[in-house]
């Protein structure tokens, strides 16, 4: 809302005053801004990571999120995985949030080996 009171002054003042102005005006507006974004995406970054501190969760019909390792899983309609199941590597708990977000997403912490996703999917242990 803020940003078309300010675009409609700028406007005003392009047509009915100072063309250089406006212009000088717009270009600083412009870039108080794109730094404002900058800043903003930065924390959201840095916030994202640190503030879930490794937590693991699935938000979503059918969403499915593993904090470590997922190997071996038949994830799907009429999928399935065959021969002996792959052993996972260890690998520690995530650092990271692991985030599973929407409708039938798949998340992991870890590795992601030997798995059939999907309808129909199949795999050779």
């Amino acid at each position: 809302m803020a940003s078309t009171g300010v675009a409609i002054a700028l406007a005003l003042w392009a047509a009915l005053g100072d063309a250089a102005g406006a212009e000088l005006a717009s270009a600083v507006v412009g870039a108080v801004v794109g730094l404002a974004g900058l800043v903003a995406s930065v924390y959201a970054l840095r916030r994202d990571g640190q503030a879930a501190g490794g937590a693991v969760r699935a938000d979503g019909r059918g969403a499915v999120a593993a904090g470590g390792s997922v190997t071996g899983n038949a994830i799907g309609a009429d999928s399935r995985v065959s021969g002996a199941p792959r052993a996972p590597r260890s690998v520690a708990g995530p650092t990271r949030a692991v985030l599973a977000q929407g409708e039938g997403s798949v998340a992991a912490g870890g590795d992601v080996a030997g798995n059939a996703l999907g309808q129909g999917g199949e795999v050779a242990g």
